[in-house]
């Protein structure tokens, strides 16, 4: 909602505003992270970004694979079995 709500305080102007979402990626930004297997090789994250800002000029929302799992559980009706899945493998968690 943040997006969206800045989306259309600036849509008569320039400014371009694009979500960006996220998995657990492995940077040194949280403890443990940066050697996580659960997490997403950075470089990897940021080549999928790039390729997906390439292919999709006029996005509102990039997604790199990884996070549709936890973005879409809800729609799919098993937000509970992500969180719990999610739980389970998160490195910060244990």
């Amino acid at each position: 909602m943040l997006s969206e709500s800045i989306r259309l305080q600036l849509a008569d102007t320039t400014v371009k505003v694009v979500e960006l979402e996220p998995p657990a990626v492995r940077t040194s930004l949280l403890p443990g992270q940066e050697e996580s297997e659960f997490a997403m090789p950075l470089e990897e994250f940021v080549a999928e970004v790039v390729a997906l800002l390439e292919s999709q000029p006029d996005a509102r929302e990039i997604q790199v694979e990884r996070v549709k799992f936890l973005r879409y559980g809800e729609a799919r009706g098993d937000y509970d079995q992500v969180v719990e899945t999610l739980n389970a493998s998160d490195p910060h968690g244990k």
